[in-house]
């Protein structure tokens, strides 16, 4: 039986166990006199092993550590020959990697055997998604932008949480408008007419919107909900939104020279603007979502907007510092809401001294009737009566407004059912809507109106009415 020293079986058993754990020890020392036999043979392969994979680990360590340039691995080892390959291929695989990640996704390599073929199969995935992406965005430009300024699109793509859930606050000017008397409207046509009518409507006023930055947040019937200053912050948002307002009014004549060739009753739309803190921000859920503007600030621009008539546009004071000088103003427009204190002293907006293209008319001159016209009125609350039918007169009258003399005091900015009495040859009893706007005398109840809803045939009837006054 072979006898070994005690001393040698524990540097044979550390070398084992430095190398299982992951180090190259160094070679074992043979005692000399150690004759020649199974222990030294053992002893004289390990260490030529040793010699060979020392450098082999050290290479390996150095491109762990991203050192590429390593110096060649001398041996006989197959893994050695391998590494070889790798070592030569290795910068020439970083600089084709880098050319994928500065968006060349041609790239492919043909040198590597297997590795080829699943770095070239990578390569045509990412092409593959990098042009299903493109299509996806393009498609999300062509939807969102319908609604949105195509900067806020782009915004929106490059910021990863730009649509988060959550919200920040913010303080944005908001424009509200609505059609007057469009409930009454669509009564009288078919349900696809309202819709083209609607359609064309709408088409002309988001035109104007993206042209001034704005953000068609809401489209609910016939109301436009359009925030200044989200998602994007803006300068002058008070000062766009004032231009906005008068475009989308001036806009209203070329849609209803379309209804009119079309067939179609004329439309009038009001706007309300008002400036304030809102919270910002995607609200719902992970599924569905909407990125919108909530706050007081919505609930009272949407109150500033019911007090408007056809073709005006009502400012808050808020706005009114905001957007500068240059404001032309009309008459003052007190406006309450839930939880206000005192009224929000308004403005009627008629144009901009820097833009004297977008002037808006006042309230036209009435022309009086040679003899008054008896007529009966209800009160509105929203689209629901809240008062009997009282009895009135017509005095003076033009094709959009005119002067009434009620039996008893009127809310100003409350809005009117007039039903006039049947004309020879008529069946039903002719109404319209309208909206009181001012006090002409207290005393007597005199007030001016502007009508909001109008039937052709009523039209016409007016137009007679106002041809026989003196």
């Amino acid at each position: 039986m072979t006898s070994v020293e005690e001393a040698l079986v524990d540097s044979i058993a550390a070398a084992f166990h430095r190398f299982r754990t992951g180090k190259v020890p160094p070679p074992i020392a043979i005692p000399e006199d150690q004759p020649d036999n199974e222990v030294r043979q053992l002893i004289t392969y390990v260490n030529r092993f040793l010699a060979e994979f020392a450098p082999f680990a050290e290479a390996m360590e150095e491109i762990a550590r991203g050192e590429l340039q390593t110096r060649a691995v001398l041996g006989r080892m197959a893994v050695a020959q391998s590494l070889k390959a790798l070592q030569s291929n290795l910068p020439h695989l970083t600089w084709k990697t880098q050319q994928i990640a500065a968006g060349d996704l041609e790239q492919r390599v043909d040198f590597m055997g297997d590795f080829s073929l699943a770095f070239n199969r990578m390569t045509q995935q990412l092409r593959d998604s990098y042009q299903e992406l493109g299509r996806r965005n393009q498609f999300i430009r062509r939807v969102f932008g319908r609604y949105t300024s195509d900067q806020v699109v782009e915004a929106l793509l490059d910021a990863p949480d730009g649509l988060r859930l959550g919200g920040e606050k913010r303080e944005i000017t908001i424009l509200m408008s609505n059609l007057r008397g469009f409930t009454a409207l669509s009564e009288r046509l078919e349900a696809t007419e309202v819709v083209s009518l609607l359609n064309q409507y709408l088409a002309a006023m988001v035109e104007v919107i993206q042209r001034h930055g704005g953000t068609v947040d809401a489209i609910i019937g016939d109301a436009i909900l359009v925030p200044f200053g989200a998602p994007l912050a803006m300068e002058e948002a008070s000062y766009h939104a004032v231009l906005c307002s008068l475009e989308m009014q001036q806009a209203m004549a070329g849609v209803n020279e379309q209804n009119v060739r079309r067939g179609w009753p004329e439309i009038e739309m009001g706007i309300g603007l008002h400036r304030g803190e809102v919270v910002v921000g995607s609200i719902g859920s992970a599924k569905r979502s909407h990125y919108t503007v909530i706050g007081r600030t919505v609930n009272t621009t949407a109150r500033i907007e019911s007090f408007t008539a056809g073709g005006q546009v009502i400012v808050s004071p808020t706005v009114i510092e905001a957007a500068g000088r240059g404001l032309i103003f009309g008459g003052e427009v007190e406006v309450r809401a839930k939880g206000m204190k005192e009224a929000l002293r308004c403005r009627q907006l008629l144009g901009h001294q820097d833009h004297p293209e977008l002037g808006l008319e006042a309230e036209a001159v009435c022309t009086a009737l040679a003899e008054p016209l008896a007529f009966h009125y209800v009160l509105l609350n929203g689209k629901h009566f809240t008062e009997p039918t009282e009895h009135a007169s017509l005095l003076a009258l033009s094709r959009r407004w005119a002067v009434i003399e009620a039996v008893g005091p009127l809310p100003l900015r409350s809005n009117l059912l007039l039903r006039l009495d049947a004309a020879s040859g008529e069946e039903e009893v002719p109404e319209l809507f309208a909206k009181v706007i001012r006090s002409l005398d207290e005393s007597s109840h005199r007030y001016s109106i502007q009508f909001t809803s109008v039937a052709p045939g009523i039209i016409a009837r007016l137009d007679r009415l106002a041809r026989r006054s003196p």
